[in-house]
């Protein structure tokens, strides 16, 4: 149980998962992509490691100091500008739209100033703006607090499920030791989000005889990523837009379901910037 709870606290890493798995079934890593965007605003939603500031017990061992890794982030940045994007949304809450704005005014000038928050929403975020010569970033994060320790628990009393969940906890703990280019490449396909977005739903069987506790915590998070939706959709955008959004891949999984099945939007496929 103990491997179990340390894992679980994974979840929230990017807020991500599964089995590492062959890229090459390209069918299966790809949002439902649509071939003519047809006055729709594209949109890049692309899932993140947390590379730094994490509240997480188990974050990514990604370590930016190695150059071969800090080299990949650089071409990984570089690739992502290629989409030209001119709205950027960060995992921050809306509040920080000030404090977002300000500091990028101060890191166009000095990248040595950056936003006291994990380390992605720089070397990545504000990074690809700076490139791309936008200054239009905004938070779209809403924070929620969960009990996930107590559906672990209740799952340890069914043997199928606790199978299941303590293979993706093991997953993680392998997505999480993969070199940069690799890591970031599995958390954004189509069959690592949907492992991950399926964990939840499996967390939200859990409950005890006539409870229903599951339902209850996941409720909370499927709230979540509705507020950060609902955050997105404040923001103003034309056709002539070029979203690029930037979350934990979690996050993102529940946007390609939420974007996808929303008329005025285009996804691109992230796989496509992970190859460099």
């Amino acid at each position: 149980m103990n491997k179990l709870l340390i894992g679980l606290a994974t979840l929230i890493l990017f807020s991500c998962n599964t089995e590492i798995k062959n890229d090459n079934e390209n069918s299966k890593n790809q949002p439902n992509l649509k071939t003519e965007v047809n006055g729709k605003i594209k949109v890049l939603n692309f899932g993140t490691a947390h590379l730094s500031q994490t509240s997480d017990a188990n974050s990514s061992l990604i370590n930016l100091n190695d150059p071969n890794e800090k080299a990949d982030l650089k071409k990984l940045v570089e690739k992502i500008v290629e989409f030209k994007p001119t709205i950027i949304c960060l995992e921050l809450e809306p509040k920080n739209n000030d404090y977002i704005a300000s500091t990028f005014s101060e890191y166009v000038k000095d990248q040595t100033k950056r936003l006291n928050y994990s380390d992605e929403l720089n070397s990545i975020g504000l990074e690809v703006a700076r490139l791309s010569g936008t200054n239009r970033i905004y938070g779209i994060d809403s924070q929620t607090g969960f009990n996930y320790p107590s559906l672990i628990e209740i799952s340890n009393k069914n043997v199928a499920d606790s199978l299941y969940i303590s293979k993706v906890m093991d997953n993680y703990q392998k997505v999480n030791a993969l070199k940069f280019k690799e890591q970031f490449k599995t958390i954004n396909t189509r069959d690592y989000k949907m492992e991950t977005f399926n964990l939840y739903n499996v967390l939200a069987t859990q409950h005890t005889t006539g409870n229903q506790e599951g339902v209850d915590e996941i409720t909370k998070f499927y709230q979540r990523n509705l507020k950060m939706y609902s955050n997105f959709n404040d923001i103003e955008m034309t056709e002539n837009d070029r979203v690029f959004i930037l979350l934990g891949a979690t996050h993102t999984a529940y946007f390609d379901i939420f974007l996808e099945n929303n008329p005025k939007f285009q996804l691109e496929n992230p796989n496509t910037y992970t190859e460099y």
